[in-house]
């Protein structure tokens, strides 16, 4: 019997807003290029982007979580992705796959350091995995990213365990555990 688990709400949510903003974009090259300078970081260049992105978010998106609704619709302008919200991947899976498409340890390097920034800093770590990503043409699930990235600050940091556990491809958890955003420890 296959055992299917629902498609989480923010990401079926972020899904839609991407597919959205990806068809406004898909024939507008002067919006692509305002989201690929956004990701530079630089106010004037993430105001360019508002118009695109600020369109097709709720309030509490565009309060809350606009930084990174502007890195992940600017890494889609600069790396476009099918957008699948029923592609369970998370950003630790397409690392995984970097890793053992690269004999250095290079990308192994990187995610550890990733994994220990806090949300404040990550546009620049995440902008180079993905450039690396797209170098070696390693898919990245966008939808779940954006879900990701809005718990990145949780104190049980359950985003970042998610995330190393894919990428050393680690058994997962109990998925009632990880649904609470907490993760038992296994006693030895």
């Amino acid at each position: 019997m296959t055992n299917t688990v629902p498609i989480s709400s923010a990401v079926q949510h972020a899904a839609e807003v991407l597919e959205r903003i990806q068809k406004s974009i898909d024939k507008d090259s002067g919006a692509k290029a305002d989201l690929k300078r956004a990701l530079t970081g630089e106010p004037r260049h993430q105001r360019a982007a508002y118009p695109i992105v600020l369109r097709e978010l709720g309030e509490a998106d565009a309060k809350y979580n606009l930084d990174q609704w502007l890195w992940v619709t600017g890494f889609l302008a600069y790396y476009k992705q099918p957008i699948n919200p029923e592609n369970k991947a998370t950003f630790g899976d397409s690392a995984r796959r970097l890793k053992d498409e690269n004999s250095s340890g290079g990308p192994e390097r990187r995610f550890r350091a990733l994994l220990e920034t806090s949300r404040e800093d990550l546009r620049s770590p995440l902008t180079s995995m993905v450039r690396l990503m797209k170098s070696k043409k390693i898919a990245i699930n966008y939808p779940q990213l954006v879900a990701d990235l809005k718990n990145w600050n949780h104190p049980d940091q359950y985003i970042q365990d998610k995330w190393a556990r894919a990428f050393w491809n680690a058994p997962k958890p109990d998925t009632s555990a990880e649904e609470g955003g907490t993760d038992d420890v296994a006693d030895s």
